[in-house]
């Protein structure tokens, strides 16, 4: 294998359409090589091959033979055109490789929408403002007595320590203002020392999300947004799935330390943008809450993820962390702190705290489930007062991953499917031509399916509508939605594979949400409302749910897409004291059932995989 791998190294490879070159290293796959060039492809279950995100073409020079899993996933004809999957990819000698448009798609539905919440600002940072007065000869006392004095007298308690960064900084900066400064204290402690100016006291609010990452720069006087960003989780190519991010965490310190440093680097990249719109810096964040699922939390933090990783799931840390932003590679204020909240359990974390924490969950006084769907999906329930919360493995394929054409939210991507009669319509996300499928779009592809009679209550395909075909040498037939006439000499096609995957994540969701109505003793009759959050959430179409079984069969108008709440909920927890204390409330208070193992759960997920029986549209027969 050794010389396998050596044979392979120093051939020069040209990724295309992006023009970069790199040189390959011994061992290295294609995929390999395009993340050391820096080149995009796209691979949801970081490289092992268990997904079909990142395709390629060789185009030019010699192609090894397919491997065995590329054999069974590509048609006859794609693998004599040298369609390969970049991660099952060795190279033979010097060559040119053409990226996917799919693989190669930058996602556009990394936004942080969602309603903003008033609340009263009482954050646990204060800038005080004062002169210090200099000191003399003859009363030679210094500096940090005389600012501990001059704060004190104006706010009682307010200087009892100051932070070693600030005193390192305070002599010049006293004497560049003349003592006129804006001293930032929190709970006693001198965090940021600046000179005086007008300028609001800014905070950061953060949800770190397995695929995406939101930011809301926050006026911390007022509690007013001042601007928000989203963009993708840097860590991504490492795995879309929390357990394939944290095995690659698992390697060696030195991936921690990487996986960490991605995050961090991005965080800076996103503080800096954001105080910059208004011609402010950083360093003037005097506080930062950060929201996370339990091990985007560990990672982050850089804390050993061994056993959130094996059963039975057990994180290092489940209450709120307080920790210096400095210790974690973020340059805010020198002194400043980030608060991370609480999570309930090993994959139910400070992301639905702070989601339960945006809809007032302690006060809600109907019964409501929430749900958070993703690779893993977190619901839980509010029943007379009582708060029960699940997780449950809901797959990739909401995500592209495991779908043949599937695809993140990018430019291109089909994101809403109806069947009429033989002819399909579809809309891609900014009326782009169309690439792929993205999340949305792939509720909608099954839903249309099983209302058109297309696939059967098990989920079969059936061959009898003219779009339905069997690729050559293959046993899956396939739906296509854009032929090879249509688009760009490569089919967009929806597999029987992929009708699969879909019931294994919609199989999953339901029946953790049975699970936790038949643990309160009620039917899914008495829910009040459904309450989705998350990006994806706010996209998908409830009809398209319910059509398929994921979602209960409710009325529309007992169904709420409220956006981006963990990102709400990390506000709140920034500008205001005691929604800290009400999230730290809201985790302890929470019964966790953990389904891995239960055979309830696997009857109910067995049984919620077949699709619910309806009145076809064309036969009107059930």
């Amino acid at each position: 294998m050794n010389a396998r791998k050596q044979k392979q190294s120093g051939f020069r490879v040209s990724f295309e359409p992006s023009g970069q070159r790199v040189t390959s290293l011994p061992g290295e796959t294609l995929l390999d090589c395009a993340r050391r060039a820096g080149v995009r492809i796209t691979s949801v279950c970081g490289g092992r091959g268990l997904c079909k995100t990142c395709v390629i073409r060789v185009t030019e020079g010699p192609v090894n033979p397919p491997s065995a899993a590329d054999e069974e996933y590509f048609s006859k004809r794609e693998i004599d055109d040298n369609w390969r999957r970049s991660c099952q990819t060795f190279l033979a000698g010097d060559c040119t490789v053409t990226v996917s448009a799919r693989a190669q798609a930058v996602p556009t539905r990394t936004e942080v929408e969602s309603e903003d919440i008033y609340v009263h600002p009482d954050p646990v940072v204060r800038a005080i403002r004062g002169t210090v007065p200099a000191g003399t000869l003859i009363k030679p006392v210094g500096d940090d007595k005389r600012l501990k004095a001059t704060l004190n007298e104006k706010w009682p308690g307010a200087g009892h320590t100051i932070d070693i960064a600030v005193l390192k900084t305070m002599p010049e900066i006293l004497r560049q203002a003349n003592g006129r400064v804006d001293a930032v204290s929190r709970f006693g402690e001198i965090i940021g020392l600046l000179p005086q100016k007008k300028g609001p006291l800014l905070g950061l609010a953060i949800d770190v999300g397995t695929t995406n990452i939101g930011a809301w720069l926050v006026d911390l006087r007022n509690g007013r947004t001042l601007k928000t960003m989203g963009f993708e989780n840097p860590q991504s190519p490492h795995g879309a799935d929390v357990i394939t991010r944290l095995g690659y965490a698992r390697k060696s310190p030195v991936a921690l330390q990487k996986i960490q440093n991605l995050v961090m680097d991005s965080l800076n990249e996103a503080a800096t943008t954001l105080t910059g719109a208004y011609s402010l810096k950083p360093e003037q964040i005097a506080d930062v809450v950060i929201a996370g699922n339990t091990a985007m939390h560990h990672l982050l933090i850089g804390l050993p993820v061994t056993y959130l990783a094996v059963v039975p799931f057990i994180p290092a840390v489940s209450g709120a962390v307080d920790i210096k932003a400095r210790d974690l590679g973020l340059r805010v204020m020198p002194g400043a702190y980030v608060h991370l909240l609480p999570n309930i359990a090993g994959f139910v974390g400070g992301d639905h705290t702070a989601v339960l924490l945006a809809i007032d969950s302690s006060q809600e006084q109907h019964t409501v489930v929430v749900l958070d769907i993703g690779t893993n999906t977190e619901i839980s329930l509010i029943h007379q007062g009582k708060l029960a919360s699940v997780s449950c493995s809901s797959g990739p394929a909401f995500e592209g991953g495991h779908i043949r054409c599937g695809m993140r939210s990018a430019p291109g991507a089909i994101e809403k499917v109806k069947i009429r009669g033989n002819e399909v319509e579809l809309q891609t996300i900014d009326n782009q031509p169309p690439i792929g499928i993205c999340g949305s779009g792939v509720l909608d592809m099954v839903a249309e399916l099983h209302l058109a009679g297309i696939i059967t209550l098990t989920g079969k395909m059936n061959d009898g509508h003219p779009r339905v075909r069997r690729p050559e040498g293959k046993r899956d037939l396939e739906f296509v939605l854009v032929d090879e006439a249509e688009g760009a000499g490569d089919a967009i096609v929806f597999t029987q594979s992929d009708v699969r995957s879909v019931q294994l994540a919609k199989g999953a969701i339901r029946a953790a949400i049975q699970v936790l109505l038949e643990d309160a003793e009620i039917t899914e009759a008495q829910l009040h409302q459904v309450t989705i959050a998350g990006a994806f959430g706010s996209y998908i179409d409830i009809g398209s749910s319910i059509a398929i079984g994921m979602l209960p069969d409710l009325p529309q108008e007992r169904y709420a897409q409220i956006g981006n709440a963990a990102g709400i909920g990390a506000k709140l927890a920034l500008v205001s004291h005691s929604h800290r204390s009400e999230a730290e409330a809201i985790a302890n208070r929470c019964n966790y059932i953990e389904l891995a193992g239960s055979k309830r759960f696997n009857k109910l997920f067995m049984q919620s995989m077949c699709f619910p029986k309806i009145v076809h549209n064309q036969t009107n027969e059930v």
